[in-house]
């Protein structure tokens, strides 16, 4: 029964670390990146130009950060590590309501590297 308890727990576990379940997933695969999130690998199947503007704030939620240049639309979320060192970040960015890009900004982290992706620049040949 303890064993059983335990297998129950760990799974309960890993369902909790492991992110985004399909529920809150739109059926284009969006979903709020998380700190565990791989953000290459996000970055690299985001279906740009094919996503709206409402679907990512369904999905994603409210942007940390917002700011609208030259037809340009900037929607930040912000990704806090347990600690609060650095800073970690996801941009989309819309165009004619639609996104274009998705941007990954981790700056300061535990190695003091910083990292900087773009979906964009990942999907291109």
């Amino acid at each position: 029964m303890l064993v059983k308890k335990f297998a129950l727990f760990l799974a309960l576990a890993f369902i909790g670390v492991g992110g985004a379940s399909a529920s809150d997933k739109s059926s284009n695969g969006i979903y709020r990146p998380t700190l565990s999130t791989h953000a290459t690998a996000y970055l690299k199947k985001f279906p740009l130009n094919k996503v709206a503007v409402d679907e990512v704030i369904q999905y994603v939620g409210t942007p940390d950060k917002s700011l609208s240049i030259t037809g340009s639309e900037y929607l930040t979320y912000d990704i806090e590590p347990k600690h609060g060192n650095g800073v970690i970040e996801y941009t989309y960015i819309v165009k004619d309501g639609v996104v274009v890009n998705v941007t990954y900004l981790n700056s300061g982290n535990f190695f003091g590297v910083t990292q900087r992706e773009s979906a964009v620049k990942l999907q291109t040949p």
